[in-house]
């Protein structure tokens, strides 16, 4: 039932990362493994790292066995209880009145709505995890967004974002930073970032183009014109 899992911890929680995150950040997936509290953790990436402390940020993790069964036991007794209640009240409300199908059919879908929500939630077999703010960080690192928390006493990678286009020139050198402080920390190589083209530079790239300069350009504007006097003449 749904009321048991309300304050329900599993022991172990399981984030959902995709096979390709997991396959590149195979070597990070847990990190400060020596760590014995959440500090030691945090203390690495304020040492060594370009991070900052996301405030409310949320990963998703799997639902346990527990949770699962309490949910389909939900969704089950829903199915066998409340939903032939409910059409039958429907059935018997059309008899009655037809004013009263409205409301009838309303409340004859929401309870199959309800039913095929948590049939979904159990067949996507995840929800959302609260991340503690100040043991959460997030660095910039391989292309990627990448969130670290301390959870079940280990600093674990818990979440991976792309880095959208319009925001990597501006997290350069941070992902650069990053990259070098995983070799210098965990000895742990990712590839080097390619440093973005600025704006002078394509200036001073303008500036090698073969074009004439002024002079030329008014010698043979005026070509033309001497050829017409010869014509008139």
């Amino acid at each position: 039932m749904l009321a048991h899992i309300l304050d329900y911890r599993p022991e172990t929680i399981d984030f959902v990362l995709t096979e390709a995150q997991q396959e590149m950040f195979k070597d990070i997936l847990v990190i400060c493994k020596g760590a014995k509290s959440s500090k030691e953790a945090i203390d690495v990436f304020k040492d060594k790292f370009n991070c900052i402390f996301p405030e409310g940020e949320v990963a998703v993790r799997k639902y346990d066995d527990h949770e699962i069964a309490e949910i389909r036991e939900e969704y089950c007794l829903k199915q066998e209880n409340e939903a032939p209640e409910r059409k039958k009240y429907l059935e018997e409300t059309l008899e009655r009145i037809k004013a009263m199908k409205k409301n009838a059919e309303e409340a004859y879908n929401s309870i199959l709505l309800e039913i095929s929500d948590l049939a979904a939630r159990v067949k996507k077999g995840t929800t959302d995890f609260i991340l503690p703010a100040t043991e959460t960080v997030r660095i910039a690192l391989n292309g990627q967004y990448c969130f670290f928390s301390w959870v079940d006493d280990k600093m674990q990678l818990v979440k991976v974002e792309k880095i959208p286009d319009w925001d990597k020139n501006g997290l350069w050198s941070q992902e650069d930073w990053n990259r070098r402080a995983m070799m210098d920390v965990f000895g742990i190589e990712f590839p080097e970032v390619k440093k973005p083209v600025s704006a002078e530079d394509d200036a001073e790239k303008n500036d090698d183009l073969p074009f004439p300069d002024e002079g030329e350009g008014d010698d043979n504007d005026q070509a033309p014109a001497s050829r017409g006097n010869d014509d008139d003449e």
